[in-house]
């Protein structure tokens, strides 16, 4: 998908979990691009949010290498929001994970609601 094939006028599809964890949820089924995300962790230790470029049926986390992956605070939210133009793209597909550990190979379970995340996508 180019970027020119985005089309933002009728805006951002939203993925919402508020308990994503070591096991994978898709995001989107087919290529598609990530414009923003915001991700937050109640946990007095770091979490870790991981997007891969696959369907949730192929991602195995802890085996499957993220493409993307973005450290949550203590206790705390990350807002983060990418240029409109250009995002973070994905050709199969767009599935989340979170981890206790930032190792690709982790695959620590974060306790239930503890990562809350709302992904905004085309």
């Amino acid at each position: 998908m180019s970027q020119s094939n985005v089309n933002l006028s009728s805006g951002l599809k939203i993925f919402r979990s508020i308990d994503l964890d070591e096991s994978e949820e898709q995001v989107k089924a087919g290529e598609g691009v990530v414009f923003s995300i915001y991700a937050s962790n109640t946990n007095a230790s770091a979490r870790w949010l991981k997007l891969y470029n696959a369907t949730a049926a192929v991602v195995v986390v802890g085996t499957t290498a993220p493409v993307a992956t973005f450290f949550l605070p203590p206790s705390g939210a990350s807002p983060l929001k990418f240029d409109s133009t250009v995002g973070i793209q994905f050709t199969t597909a767009i599935t989340a994970a979170a981890t206790t550990g930032v190792a690709d190979s982790d695959t620590g379970a974060p306790g239930a609601n503890e990562v809350v995340v709302l992904i905004g996508y085309a």
